[in-house]
């Protein structure tokens, strides 16, 4: 009988906890630890653990292999089941190609009864990269004529919500004749107070270089006043613009506009008004004569509709407009989301935006970057979009530095009594050379398993996690989902083996350990601030990799 005691090294959840007692349970308090196996000895003697190297391209395995104790003869030995010739003594060298990003070499040795020993390494290869450096092209976002019509839909609440005081504020006076050169003893000013509606209904269609937009406004009220002077002498006045109807259309011209969000600007307006309503108070006609209502609320009607379409298209669009912070995981996350680039057809827009993060306290550590190929989007009669590989790791970079991913716990029982998992190198998204599906690499973890505060096993411990992809936010957002992981350990000679327990032993106890990481992993890819369309659920998701990105595909529902 076993009995765990004692408190948790690191401070963690309840759940963590609960998958750790579990770890050491099923590993120190086994009644049957399996026996040791008499494979091939197997020894990989290069790349070093955790390898990281600032470029793609060839690395070259090497290492020895003999027969076990009872000298049962070699039958192969492969690399990523790529073979590798054994010379006399017994050594061997195997040629890898490894490409930017993360990978896994599997070295495997078997002999002609069937044993097998194996070595699990890892290695990652790019550009170290200080925190909170710009990624480029971080997300690349394809959107339908099907999807701008459900934007369509969601703008007009978003429009009305809108507080237009402060926005107005920087374009006053709205027009203004006479004082060219400063007022003098004949001038004009008409100031806009505000622009309230009851009613907007919106059309956004993509257009060769930008958006074909339509907007009918029911109950237009645009307060405002004039200050103005006539021969000499000055004076201001309350003036109101209204009008039953306003149909506006143009092309609206959509630019990025760093951490701004979007700039929009609308292009050849037409204004249809009914029901026009102009009180002047007692502003004098010469002045109505140089600034005439009734054609200033024409020209000051696209500049509102240019103004509001900024906000519409920052949500719309995915922007943040401005740097955030975020709270995940207890830590506060820097957040910049600024768009590089959008360009229209008359089917779709193609939305890139650069990306910014970093994590408070881990702003000296550094990620490895890739470069990223340009994906071909094409988002059907859905949506498609492009997650750069970087964005993740750079983040998971962070975790690591901070420790946030190293596990520690006492035990009582078995042939050891407290166990370590550490990270040697940060986890990274990365996609799989054989099939092109990305994956998470949890690459080289060193578990220490300890009797008294003295050492009695080490292992190294590589893993690889599938991704896909779920909605979020009700279906307004998406999110990346972490599967079970794929395990695999050696058992280390840097330390004798005291535990009595097999790598395959090990492995089974390991998995619980790493559910508690994946599950932190899982909640710190949740926050990264995804695009979320206004307006678009997805639905029938389907993730593939390409260029450096992780794909999503979505249909509209």
């Amino acid at each position: 009988m076993c009995v765990l005691a004692g408190p948790l090294l690191n401070k963690s959840s309840a759940m963590r906890t609960i998958f750790l007692t579990s770890l050491l349970f099923s590993a120190a308090c086994s009644s049957s630890p399996g026996e040791l196996a008499d494979p091939p000895a197997l020894t990989v003697t290069s790349p070093v653990r955790s390898l990281i190297q600032d470029h793609a391209g060839k690395v070259t395995v090497t290492g020895t292999v003999a027969p076990n104790a009872e000298g049962t003869p070699i039958a192969k030995v492969s690399v990523n089941s790529i073979p590798a010739t054994v010379a006399a003594d017994g050594s061997f060298s195997v040629d890898v190609n490894v490409k930017a990003g993360a990978m896994l070499l599997h070295t495997e040795a078997v002999d002609a009864n069937g044993g097998k020993a194996t070595d699990t390494r890892s290695v990652e290869a790019g550009d170290l990269r200080p925190q909170g450096a710009n990624i480029q092209d971080a997300v690349t976002t394809a959107l339908s004529k099907e999807a701008f019509a459900k934007i369509s839909a969601a703008a007009g609440p978003i429009i009305k919500g809108l507080d237009l005081k402060p926005m107005l504020a920087p374009m006053q006076p709205m027009v203004h004749s006479g004082d060219e050169n400063g007022p003098d003893c004949l001038y004009g000013q008409l100031f806009i107070e505000d622009v309230t509606m009851t009613n907007v209904v919106l059309s956004l269609v993509p257009t060769n270089g930008g958006l074909d937009f339509s907007a009918e406004i029911d109950g237009l009220d645009v307060p405002g006043h004039m200050s103005y002077k006539v021969a000499c002498l000055g004076g201001t006045d309350h003036t109101d613009i209204k009008a039953t109807k306003v149909v506006i259309s143009g092309t609206l011209v959509v630019t990025a506009d760093g951490n701004k969000g979007f700039a929009t600007t609308l292009n050849n307006p037409k204004i249809n008004l009914t029901g026009l309503d102009i009180t002047s108070g007692g502003v004098p006609g010469a002045i109505l004569n140089i600034i005439p209502l009734d054609s200033a609320i024409q020209f000051i009607l696209p500049k509102v509709a240019g103004m509001i379409m900024k906000p519409v298209m920052n949500q719309a669009l995915g922007a943040l407009s401005g740097p955030k912070t975020l709270a995940v995981l207890g830590k506060s996350i820097t957040v910049e989301v600024d768009p590089s680039a959008i360009s229209f057809t008359n089917d779709d827009a193609l939305i890139t935006l650069d990306m910014k993060m970093a994590i408070a306290g881990a702003e000296s550590s550094k990620f490895i970057f890739t470069d990223n190929g340009v994906p071909d989007m094409n988002p059907g009669t859905g949506m498609q979009l492009g997650i750069a590989d970087d964005l993740a790791n750079s983040m998971l970079s962070q975790f690591v530095a901070l420790g946030m991913l190293n596990l520690a716990m006492p035990a009582n029982g078995g042939t050891f009594d407290g166990s370590t998992i550490a990270m040697t190198s940060p986890p990274m998204i990365s996609a799989d050379p054989t099939s092109g599906q990305m994956k998470l690499i949890l690459p080289d973890m060193m578990a220490t398993f300890t009797l008294g505060g003295n050492p009695v096993g080490l292992a190294a411990i590589n893993a690889s996690v599938d991704l896909s992809i779920a909605p979020a936010n009700g279906g307004f957002g998406v999110g990346i989902v972490l599967g079970a992981p794929s395990i695999n350990v050696d058992v280390l000679p840097d330390v004798t083996n005291l535990t009595r327990f097999t790598a395959e032993d090990l492995s089974t106890a390991v998995k619980l350990s790493l559910d508690s990481q994946i599950t932190s992993i899982g909640a710190l890819l949740g926050g990264i601030p995804l695009p979320a369309m206004a307006g678009i659920q997805m639905k029938d998701l389907s993730v593939t990799g390409a260029e450096g990105y992780v794909m999503v595909q979505g249909a509209l529902q």
